[in-house]
């Protein structure tokens, strides 16, 4: 039994020193991978490499600036031919819309000078209307006055007549044919005498 306790004893020893190795070794590995991050180690690549590489990543770069300038010269060319579109659309919406408002305008215009020209006829008509009237009363009273003048006149000029022909203190009613010849016979110069002084 001492044997076995021995052997155990030295089993676990051994297994101590063991673990003991193993920790230190583990340790030491930790410490190099820190020390393989903390300062990394440089790379070196073969002059061959380094050429295809390069012509790779140049060919590459190359590649992707055709790619994104087609991309870029596509997206130009649709926004070109939307804004033109719309520049298109807009002229003509504002050349419509000013169309409109000439046309508003010019009605408007028309309108105004209609009801003028109406305002004008209206009034020239009134005034002829005036203006009629106006010389319509005036000839009324003018022809009244003739009138007058041509009764007073006539008057005095056939007593005139009936005067010289007949002499005075003669019966009227007893020589009226007489009187009507004589006026017949001296109508010329009694229209002479009636016009000349009217």
């Amino acid at each position: 039994m001492e044997i076995g306790l021995i052997i155990l004893a030295g089993a676990v020893v051994l297994l101590t020193l063991i673990v003991v190795a193993q920790n230190l070794q583990l340790q030491k590995a930790l410490r190099k991978q820190h020390e393989y991050e903390a300062k990394p180690t440089s790379v070196h690549v073969s002059e061959p490499t380094v050429a295809q590489l390069e012509t790779s990543l140049k060919a590459a770069y190359e590649a992707k600036i055709e790619e994104a300038t087609g991309t870029f010269g596509t997206d130009l060319q649709t926004t070109s031919e939307r804004l033109s579109e719309q520049v298109s659309r807009l002229t003509t919406t504002v050349i419509e819309e000013e169309l409109e408002a000439y046309q508003q305008t010019l009605e408007e215009v028309r309108h105004v000078a209609t009801q003028a020209m109406e305002q004008i006829h209206q009034a020239v008509e009134h005034q002829r209307v005036e203006l009629r009237q106006g010389m319509e009363a005036e000839l009324v009273e003018e022809k009244k006055q003739l009138a007058a003048k041509f009764d007073a006149k006539l008057g005095d000029v056939v007593s005139s007549y009936i005067s010289e022909s007949l002499g005075s203190g003669v019966d009227l009613g007893a020589q009226m044919q007489f009187i009507l010849q004589s006026l017949e016979k001296h109508k010329d110069e009694i229209r002479k005498d009636l016009i000349g002084d009217l």
